[in-house]
């Protein structure tokens, strides 16, 4: 009777270290899972934002250009527009409110 107690006990032990050994491979299985997809998307987002500094800097060259004085100037004169000597001001009275 002794011997089959000892031997339940080491075979309950033994189990229960096996289960504890296979929780802990695969916390840590999942734990490396998500560090690696936390890898991927972050390269992701930086290739996202890379891209999108790319398209602003574009963007910023396309600006100066269509801000460029010289292209105003000749633009207006394709449409036909002329630039005016001087420009009138015209001064508004003061309001008062009737009663």
């Amino acid at each position: 009777m002794r011997a089959a107690t000892w031997e339940m006990r080491s075979f309950l032990g033994a189990s229960a270290a096996i289960a504890v050994a296979f929780v802990l491979a695969l916390a840590y299985l999942a734990s490396s899972t998500g560090v690696a997809t936390a890898g991927y998307e972050a390269q992701r987002l930086q290739a996202t934002r890379d891209e999108l500094r790319r398209r602003n800097t574009l963007l910023e060259l396309e600006l100066a250009k269509l801000d460029a004085p010289a292209r105003i100037d000749s633009e207006a004169k394709r449409l036909g527009l002329v630039r005016v000597p001087f420009i009138p001001v015209v001064q508004a009275e003061p309001l008062t409110a009737r009663k």
